[in-house]
């Protein structure tokens, strides 16, 4: 798969504006895209993302935040005045059809702790994106601070990638790395963690909503820059 070299644009105002979306309810019009986002827990990445948008820095909608169980981001959700969707058995199912109704321009994980089945994957692969907290591909899967925080290796990070049919393998979009203090506990770890999400996030998400990419031997590039 990742052999050959593709080119991708994963929002085209000029089409938009031509209004061509099946979907009335979230026609892409104004030449601004809508996203959906993901999340199994606080939210605390949803909310920077909108965050972002409200203060004009990411151009986009939030078309509805999805999640798999309850939890505080639905909460989040409803304070921001964006629909809520808590998905129904059997999720994947329930998350397609979302899929199929909104047509994003792209599907933000942000803590979504369910992995998505391949065939959803590769129907709309590159439109899903994830953010994990560790320097992939050290620490996949859960609970990667507090295994890098056990481990105790001496730079830390997080990585913004491409959703493929594994667990945290997809393309890599971005790195971002600081160094831990020795007087750093695990709470002090994650805050920094977390801090570099909501940085970073939202950047490539803006990002990849506006400039053309290439993808070959799993190596990403911004299509502008070659």
């Amino acid at each position: 798969m990742w052999g050959e070299r593709h080119m991708y644009r994963l929002f085209r105002p000029e089409l938009s504006d031509m209004n061509l979306s099946s979907s009335p309810t979230f026609s892409t019009s104004n030449s601004t895209p809508y996203i959906v986002v993901a999340a199994s827990g606080n939210g605390s990445n949803f909310q920077a993302i909108a965050d972002a948008i409200r203060d004009e820095k990411l151009h986009a909608k939030i078309a509805c935040l999805i999640v798999d169980k309850p939890c505080y981001a639905i909460e989040r959700a409803h304070m921001l005045g964006i629909e809520s969707i808590l998905l129904e058995r059997p999720w994947y199912k329930h998350f397609e059809e979302i899929i199929d109704r909104i047509e994003p321009a792209l599907i933000v994980l942000a803590g979504f702790m369910r992995i998505i089945p391949s065939h959803i994957v590769e129907r709309f692969f590159p439109k899903i994106i994830n953010i994990h907290p560790a320097l992939l591909p050290a620490f996949p899967g859960k609970d990667a601070i507090e295994q890098s925080f056990e481990y105790g290796v001496k730079i830390v990070g997080i990585t913004i990638h491409f959703v493929d049919s594994g667990v945290d393998t997809g393309p890599i979009i971005l790195q971002k790395a600081i160094e831990v203090k020795d007087n750093w506990n695990l709470e002090t770890l994650e805050n920094h963690i977390h801090e570099l999400e909501h940085r970073y996030y939202w950047q490539v998400i803006d990002m990849l909503l506006t400039r053309p990419f290439s993808i070959e031997n799993r190596k990403f590039k911004w299509g502008d820059e070659e």
